[in-house]
């Protein structure tokens, strides 16, 4: 039996378990081998029953309503006092945060070793579902926080290169990057028997040519662009998986468009789906995208999991030009700057499968399996631990 040496203390950003998709602490913690010892305090901010299971100790506050917001402000001061009581029990080694709720978690450690995974530019993400003028006061206290928690001595983790950009010109600290990744047991090609059977179970005619969506449909996204190529080619059809995790405003006014364009039964949602089942009608569609908007201040820093599951599906990629995702796979995706460029290269990609190099797509997808990612973030905490220890003994 392996014994436990460390023991962790995760505080995450969303809602660990009712999250309607796996985030990236799912992906490293519940990758962790048995000498960690985790316990996730999660902020309860979503009414219904669990969407994901742990095989962590989850610690629940919070009261969930319909309003995300309300959620965070009626869960603020239970947190407090649950995670005062915690720390105060000694049990932790390290603390992990990955929330701006509170900038007192390191005032509450007591000189444990905190690691601050900043996976989002939180003052951005936290307002963009808002509408002025809550969203300016709602990315002024997140800014707010921001600049508290980065006061403090912590180890900042970033999953970007412009990430730690962003944080060194911003608030003057360096970071390590840890980047996202991909399950490669899940996200990988698939035979063109199942191909053709999970087509036929969405929906898709036959001589369709069929660009997926995976992900939230939230409005830093530029779906507009996509349902213009729709309405230019005809073989075109779009499957989304995925939907809206907060408002579903720019869903809805998405759906309208396709209305009045006349393009509406192109499009398949297939809503949320679990991993295993996202996995397969990706790999069963003939290319991807990330549409993001470039107008958003998000898209600056951003390199989603996405990239890494349309790469590990063996699929041809196309993206906006993240400069992220630019610098790491400039060779094996395919760039767009407008409509037009999009619609040539799909009129390409329908026209004349793609000649990329599979194999090296494949092999830089895997690269980036979340197992060897987690094992990097177990080298970091006890690598904190131990040094931490080490140095409360030569104190004494």
């Amino acid at each position: 039996m392996v014994r436990v040496l460390y023991k962790v203390l995760l505080i995450p950003a969303q809602d660990y378990t009712r999250h309607p998709h796996l985030t990236r602490h799912h992906h490293i913690f519940e990758n962790f081998d048995d000498q960690f010892k985790l316990a996730i305090l999660n902020v309860r901010l979503r009414i219904g029953p669990k969407s994901v299971g742990s095989r962590n100790e989850i610690i629940e506050v919070g009261v969930p309503t319909r309003n995300v917001l309300h959620s965070y402000i009626w869960g603020y001061f239970s947190f407090h006092f649950k995670l005062a009581s915690l720390l105060k029990s000694g049990k932790y080694d390290c603390v992990v945060l990955s929330n701006v709720i509170s900038p007192l978690v390191p005032l509450l450690a007591h000189g444990r070793p905190i690691v601050f995974d900043y996976k989002d530019v939180y003052s951005l993400s936290a307002s963009a579902p808002f509408r002025a003028p809550i969203r300016q006061l709602v990315y002024l206290v997140a800014r707010f926080f921001e600049h508290l928690l980065f006061s403090f001595r912590m180890t900042v983790v970033v999953p970007s290169p412009s990430m730690q950009l962003l944080v060194r010109d911003r608030f003057n600290v360096d970071s390590l990057l840890i980047p996202n990744g991909v399950n490669t047991e899940l996200f990988h090609p698939i035979s063109s028997n199942t191909r053709d059977m999970v087509r036929t179970e969405i929906g898709v005619r036959q001589g369709e040519f069929c660009l997926c969506y995976l992900g939230s449909i939230e409005n830093w996204l530029d779906l507009e662009s996509v349902i213009h190529a729709l309405v230019s080619l005809k073989s075109l059809r779009l499957v989304m998986i995925g939907g809206p995790p907060r408002s579903a405003r720019y869903l809805h006014d998405m759906l309208a468009l396709c209305d009045r364009e006349g393009v509406r039964e192109r499009v398949t949602l297939t809503g949320f789906r679990n991993q295993a089942e996202a996995a397969r009608i990706l790999a069963a569609c003939d290319a991807a995208i990330i549409p993001f908007s470039l107008r958003h201040e998000l898209s600056a820093v951003a390199l989603p999991d996405k990239a890494f599951e349309y790469l590990a599906s063996g699929l041809p990629v196309i993206s906006t030009r993240l400069p992220d995702v630019e610098r790491l796979f400039g060779k094996l995706i395919y760039f767009y700057d407008d409509h037009d460029e999009l619609c040539s290269i799909l009129r390409g990609l329908i026209n004349h499968p793609s000649k990329r190099n599979l194999r090296e797509q494949l092999s830089q997808a895997k690269k980036y399996d979340w197992k060897a990612i987690a094992k990097t973030y177990q080298e970091l905490i006890s690598g904190l631990v131990t040094s931490d220890e080490t140095s409360k003994i030569n104190r004494h």
